[in-house]
């Protein structure tokens, strides 16, 4: 197992797109004992059209030169390489994502992959296209060639990209084949590119198995080759429509994608670790939401403090940060 760095993400908001307030947060950063940090490139509001703004980038490479953490990016979110109407803006966008972090030094690119129907349809039925077998095939094919090319931009810059497995939805439950972690998995191995992997959501794990009635070794089983980053954070396994987004609205009732800090809900977390702990190699990144910032220096601790799952509790600690 080599863990490259623990830290947590920031979200898109003015701590991020304002470099004041991103100077103080990475500062709390290092202070909680983290030595890495994921930045979400859309908050940088560094790309317009697909273009970068170089100047705005310079001050960000500066600006991290002066603190001594490791860099994950996060893509943009709503970026989707199966959008067919402006292909050729999703592909820039993602290719522009890659070129800023490698000028901020960053190791590692997540990226949230194909989506056969984007969220932002989710509440628009009529204009979900039904694709043939035939026809997701083509598209996942295309993305298979993309990602290939992506991969090679990726090795020139010394960083790798992690596919993520989605969250699933009630509302639309195939919109993305990542919902089934082992659909992932055949994805990257077809890509069979040393640079591109999979950013591996434990949340998003737990809440899929629970949903899609799956066994979590199986899962798991199929993507150890290729787990290269992870995100970790706590919910109950219980699936949410896509319109619940208020966190302390899930929190109350325990549904959805919750982000709460790892501990907190039903996670299997010692199952999960004590099988990845033999082969993994790459970051470890706490995805909770800004609410739960104050609990930022605490949660290296709370590895040690869940139920004994047991030979896994080294390993937790190792990973915990």
């Amino acid at each position: 197992m080599k863990l490259r760095g623990a830290g947590v993400s920031l979200l898109s908001n003015d701590t991020v797109s304002q470099f004041d307030k991103l100077r103080a947060k990475l500062a709390k950063v290092k202070e909680a004992g983290f030595d890495a940090v994921e930045l979400p490139i859309a908050g940088m509001k560094l790309i317009v059209n697909g273009a970068i703004d170089r100047a705005r980038l310079d001050a960000y490479v500066g600006l991290l030169r002066e603190f001594p953490l490791q860099v994950t990016v996060h893509a943009p979110f709503d970026m989707n390489l199966f959008r067919q109407d402006h292909l050729q803006s999703e592909q820039r966008v993602f290719m522009a994502s890659l070129e800023i972090a490698g000028a901020i030094g960053a190791q590692m690119m997540v990226y949230h992959v194909g989506r056969f129907v984007g969220e932002e349809q989710f509440m628009h039925p009529h204009t979900w296209k039904i694709y043939s077998e035939s026809e997701k095939q083509r598209l996942m094919e295309e993305e298979i060639e993309f990602l290939r090319l992506a991969g090679n931009r990726a090795r020139q810059l010394s960083l790798r990209i992690g596919m993520e497995n989605m969250r699933p939805y009630l509302d639309c439950r195939d919109y993305c084949y990542s919902v089934i972690p082992q659909a992932l998995a055949l994805q990257v191995e077809a890509i069979n590119h040393p640079h591109v992997g999979i950013a591996l959501d434990v949340g998003h794990l737990h809440m899929a198995v629970r949903m899609y009635e799956l066994n979590l070794r199986q899962q798991l089983e199929a993507m150890l080759p290729y787990v290269m980053h992870l995100h970790i954070h706590d919910n109950f396994g219980r699936a949410s429509f896509s319109t619940e987004k208020n966190q302390y609205e899930l929190v109350q009732l325990g549904r959805g994608d919750m982000h709460v800090p790892i501990g907190n809900g039903e996670v299997p977390i010692r199952e999960i670790v004590s099988m990845l702990a033999p082969t993994f190699d790459g970051f470890l990144i706490h995805e909770i939401r800004d609410q739960y910032e104050s609990v930022w220096a605490e949660l290296p601790k709370r590895f040690d403090q869940l139920p004994d799952a047991g030979t896994a509790g080294d390993g937790l600690r190792t990973f915990a940060g």
